[in-house]
């Protein structure tokens, strides 16, 4: 691992499609992103393990959430942030009803950061209070606001204040991935991709060219559960993105496309996780 790099200055560049989405219940997604941009605030978010191309930043706005990246876990609490270069897995485990915002957005809206985005990562991805200057404290404020959601060139426009004001203060290293953790980057690659398909520890093992006793062994040591619960989570939160977004599609539909081998394993995980039944869920989100 090469180190010590200091993030240099960069300048606005325009984006020439943006894809928006905002709310209260805005998730990170597991998905080929490119060309997006999704800005929201959410509460009590909880999120497994996941990975994609774009950038993402975490500001807390109340609250404590405990972020993970790359196997590091810090609790970010209110005017501190986390900052995520593509590629870099990370989770979330909301504390204390949070309240944060969410930033995620490729970096061909990084300016002329990009190129720097793509071949390093920060040492030390999260940043305390006291180390986010107030052009960027002032920002991530008016990030949260509706009328700046409605105004695309408008969010661009702070997101290159964010990152003008932060890269100074991140130390970059060459993007190089200790072993264990290139295969959590591996696996968590590979159960994205394939996650609507049928999938076993024995193929995921034999796809990644490991045991599958010390792949089982680095679930339940990298993610804190094991293949099964990550596998069902993943499955799970696309089937929950789905019920909010398309209103039309049926339930049916919904939970063999995510990959759920039965109706009746579907609704009992589903009910396990948010107390209610999928109908219910579908009723109080429409």
């Amino acid at each position: 691992m090469s180190c010590g790099r200091k993030a240099e200055a960069g300048g606005f560049a325009r984006t020439e499609a943006i894809d928006m989405h905002t709310g209260g219940r805005m998730n990170p997604y597991y998905e080929k992103r490119s060309g997006r941009l999704q800005v929201g605030v959410s509460e009590n978010m909880n999120f497994p393990a996941h990975l994609h191309d774009d950038v993402e930043m975490l500001y807390c706005l109340e609250g404590g959430i405990r972020v993970t990246i790359m196997g590091e876990t810090r609790l970010i609490t209110p005017g501190e942030c986390a900052v995520i270069f593509p590629e870099r897995v990370h989770s979330y485990l909301s504390e204390d009803n949070s309240r944060i915002l969410l930033l995620i957005f490729g970096t061909s809206m990084s300016g002329t950061y990009g190129r720097t985005i793509q071949k390093y990562y920060p040492e030390n991805p999260f940043l305390e209070k006291k180390e986010i200057p107030a052009d960027a404290r002032l920002a991530f404020r008016r990030l949260c606001s509706k009328e700046v959601h409605r105004d695309d060139k408008l969010c661009l426009a702070w997101i290159q204040v964010i990152l003008a004001s932060l890269f100074p203060k991140l130390t970059l290293c060459e993007d190089e991935r200790p072993e264990d953790m290139d295969l959590t980057y591996r696996l968590v690659r590979y159960v994205m991709e394939h996650f609507q398909e049928p999938l076993t520890l024995e193929e995921l093992a034999r796809k990644l060219h490991v045991n599958k006793y010390y792949l089982s062994h680095t679930f339940s040591g990298r993610l804190q559960m094991n293949f099964r619960e990550y596998l069902n989570r993943i499955r799970l939160d696309y089937a929950m993105q789905q019920i909010r977004s398309s209103t039309g599609k049926p339930l049916t539909e919904i939970w063999e496309e995510a990959g759920f081998e039965s109706q009746r394993s579907f609704n009992r995980i589903f009910r396990e996780a948010a107390g209610i039944s999928p109908k219910e869920y579908r009723s109080r989100e429409s």
